[in-house]
Order: C-alpha cells, then sequence, then structure tokens
C-alpha cells in the first residue's frame, strides 16, 4: 500500500479513489513509478513531498479569511459503528470504532500501512544477500511500533483476558502445530 506499492506501478492512493475531507476540492496527483527497487521507493516518496507541498499552498491560497471554528465533540457518542480510511504517509490508514453510547468506545480496530507492507518483504528479498535486507526494509519505511501493541482490559467478573504471557504462549504453540489452532 502506499507509496510502496505506487513505486511498483500499483496506482492505489485513498486521496484520489475515495477523496475525503477537503480532497475533492484539492485534488491530489498520484505519484508512480514501476521499477518496484529501493530507488523507485525513494523517488515516490520524494516527489510526494512536493506534491503534498502543491497542495498545501493550494489550500492556503485559498483559505477564508475570518476566525477558526471547531465544534467541541460530545463526551458521549451515539451508537454506532464507523470505518475511517485515510492515506498515511505510509499508505492505507483503517480505522474501525463500534460505540455502545456509553464514555468508552466498545470496540476499536486500527490497521496501520506497515502490516501490509511488511507482507511485500517475502517477495522483494528474494535474489537478495542477506545484507540487504536492513536496507530493503528502510525503503518500506516501517513503523514496527505500529504493529507492536499492547491492550489494557477492564476485567469484568468471569471475563476472559489474555496477558502478555499468555499471547506469547499462543504464538509459540500456534506455530509449532504449524499454523493449527488447537483451541
Amino acid at each position: 500500500v502506499g507509496p510502496t506499492a505506487r513505486a511498483s506501478g500499483v496506482g492505489r492512493d485513498i486521496r484520489v479513489e475515495a477523496p475525503y475531507a477537503a480532497y475533492d476540492a484539492f485534488p491530489v496527483k498520484s505519484i508512480l513509478a514501476t521499477a518496484g527497487d529501493l530507488e523507485a521507493r525513494f523517488v515516490v516518496r520524494l516527489q510526494e513531498l512536493f506534491e503534498s507541498y502543491r497542495v498545501i499552498r493550494q489550500i492556503l491560497d485559498e483559505l477564508p479569511a475570518g476566525e477558526l471554528t471547531a465544534k467541541r465533540m460530545p463526551r458521549r457518542i451515539k451508537p454506532g459503528e464507523v470505518i475511517s480510511r485515510v492515506e498515511a504517509p505510509r499508505g492505507e490508514l483503517f480505522y474501525f470504532i463500534k460505540s455502545n453510547g456509553s464514555e468508552l468506545p466498545e470496540r476499536i480496530k486500527v490497521r496501520t500501512p506497515t502490516l501490509c507492507n511488511m507482507a511485500s518483504v517475502l517477495t522483494l528479498t528474494v535474489g537478495h544477500h542477506l545484507a540487504d535486507v536492513p536496507m530493503i526494509l528502510v525503503g518500506i519505511d516501517p513503523c514496527f511500533s505500529c504493529n507492536d501493541r499492547g491492550v489494557t482490559l477492564r476485567r469484568a467478573a468471569g471475563a476472559d483476558y489474555w496477558d502478555w504471557e499468555r499471547l506469547r504462549q499462543f504464538g509459540i504453540d500456534f506455530y509449532a502445530g504449524k499454523g493449527t489452532h488447537h483451541g
């Protein structure tokens, strides 16, 4: 996704495919390359900086005079579900939020672009030396902390939860069983 995909000729860009916020009024030119290598990913990112600068200048030039106003967000969100997709610097950032009407969300799911881009490393490293792997990783601009999440749960009476040790053990057991979960 994002610059990693666009450097391989995949023209996916949420700002273009499904314009949100002000992208209808300020269209973005999607930057593409086809080589799919480290240099192509660098060039796409560099050209995207210039495209972002162009859009920012256009917005500032057309910004109306006057006071900025922002509505105050309510403490409680009406029950419902929402999906949000935005084009982050590394690619598509996905949010799912479910509200039950309380002050706290019932469920939040975040999928960062790094998660999708890490899958490409298997293909990108084929035919390369081990010493090339750090540069290949840098080329997809991974955010490792985006993929390393901890969850704090409020315990309810009788509720089952997984702490870090249980999650770690599940991973060990899962891979020892070659990808099959035995309950």
